[in-house]
């Protein structure tokens, strides 16, 4: 693994991550509140699609797009989690987890669209 794929890596397993811990909480909720669930599997879904788009990527367009994506995702876990947690639905254990997974996946996905970016920048320039 290059020094140039070793961030995309690290950022498609913390998005893989966060999309697990969405569908096993969404799974979690299904009988206790439906809509928060629904909610979770969305962002989750949001967040599998958008990672793997940006993992396929073939330019740098494709995948700062496949990455924004992630990131409407995981702001739909984090207020479904949320939503969750002040019905009593889940513990401050799993909310603390959840919201534990998402900013390091929010972190990947920052220091990944900053490196794209700057590669972008680098292409316009030559």
């Amino acid at each position: 693994m290059t020094d140039s794929t070793i961030p995309l890596a690290d950022c498609y397993a913390a998005h893989q991550e966060l999309f697990e811990r969405a569908t096993i909480l969404s799974r979690l909720l299904a009988q206790a509140s439906a809509d928060e669930s629904d909610l979770l599997r969305l962002g989750a879904s949001c967040v599998g699609i958008g990672s793997q788009q940006a993992l396929a990527a073939r330019d740098l367009r494709e995948a700062i797009l496949g990455w924004s994506e992630c990131e409407l995702g995981d702001r739909q876990i984090r207020g479904a989690t949320y939503r969750a947690y002040r019905k009593g639905c889940i513990r401050t254990r799993d909310y603390d987890f959840t919201f534990g997974v998402a900013i390091k996946a929010t972190r990947a996905r920052r220091d990944e669209l900053l490196r794209l970016r700057r590669q972008l920048r680098q292409l316009t320039i030559i």
